[in-house]
């Protein structure tokens, strides 16, 4: 009898120590995932009751041009940062791979931005940025290449741009990390075999070691292009709706949508469509990962 039930009481004893993590991922994802969805069907507003009205939230969503602005601009911010930070990634993971005098001092100044959130790193550029007080505009006019300091927030091209360096400075460190671990996953043998033949170290990097780094590189653009579209506080932080509503993202529309317009029904569709956006894109990133049999670092 003891055999016959050991396996159940196994059964049990792990279901027990699951039963932790299983109940902080319903509270914490699977709740408030479903209250957005059943949200999202009822005309919510921030005070008062609220009425059921089916899909009416996003049909609205379809003819909102605001809200199709915030989304074609969030998906274009990523197209820009996700190729920047995988680039300069790989190669500062090239340059700092080995130990080397004053490697780890590097390193750490890379890593470091990715110990603080992005409010504080975006308030920490503010200041960096403040025309009166800032030390790259001061720097700029003590080197006499502009007669005054410069509003870096004030224009759009500007104001984007350094949002864009915020991001990439503040994602660098994740992405080196990452694809560092890949370079060193690749098998020494390989790569000496591939110098025997008398490859170039470029075409050992294109040929040989970015293949073998697949796992690798998928994590970094998943990442990054996760961190684009969910980009809130820098925008939020550093520019507003300034200049001119044309950095706006879709969570800084949804937030503005909630909790200035005070219409969480309408927010949570977006909420919603954003959600599936940003799953439908990781599920193709996640098909191009080697399959089981392939090799991969």
């Amino acid at each position: 009898m003891v055999r016959k039930h050991g396996p159940v009481k196994n059964q049990l004893t792990g279901l027990l120590l699951v039963a932790p993590a299983l109940t902080l991922t319903l509270c914490l994802f699977a709740l408030p995932l479903g209250l957005g969805a059943w949200m999202s069907l009822n005309d919510w507003p921030l005070l008062g009751s609220h009425s059921f009205v089916g899909l009416s939230n996003y049909r609205q969503l379809v003819d909102d041009s605001s809200a199709r602005h915030a989304l074609v601009f969030t998906g274009l911010f990523t197209v820009v940062i996700v190729p920047l930070v995988f680039l300069l990634g790989l190669a500062l993971a090239l340059l700092m791979q080995h130990q080397r005098r004053g490697v780890g001092l590097l390193r750490a100044g890379v890593i470091a931005p990715v110990t603080i959130g992005f409010a504080t790193a975006s308030y920490l550029w503010l200041s960096l940025l403040d025309p009166s007080t800032g030390i790259f505009g001061r720097a700029l006019v003590d080197l006499h290449l502009v007669r005054s300091p410069v509003n870096w927030l004030d224009n759009s091209g500007l104001a984007l741009s350094m949002v864009v360096i915020v991001t990439v400075w503040k994602l660098l460190g994740f992405a080196m990390v990452v694809l560092m671990n890949g370079l060193h996953g690749v098998p020494v043998e390989v790569e000496e075999a591939s110098k025997v033949d008398g490859a170039r170290q470029l075409r050992v990097l294109w040929s040989i070691k970015l293949p073998l780094m697949r796992r690798s590189i998928v994590l970094v653009v998943i990442f990054v292009a996760l961190a684009g579209f969910l980009s809130f506080d820098q925008f939020y932080i550093l520019t507003g709706e300034a200049p001119n509503n044309s950095t706006i993202t879709a969570v800084f529309r949804i937030y503005d949508t909630a909790f200035i317009r005070g219409n969480l029904g309408y927010a949570s569709a977006m909420s919603v469509v954003l959600l599936a956006v940003v799953l439908t894109i990781t599920v193709l990133e996640l098909a191009l990962l080697p399959r089981k049999g392939e090799a991969a670092a």
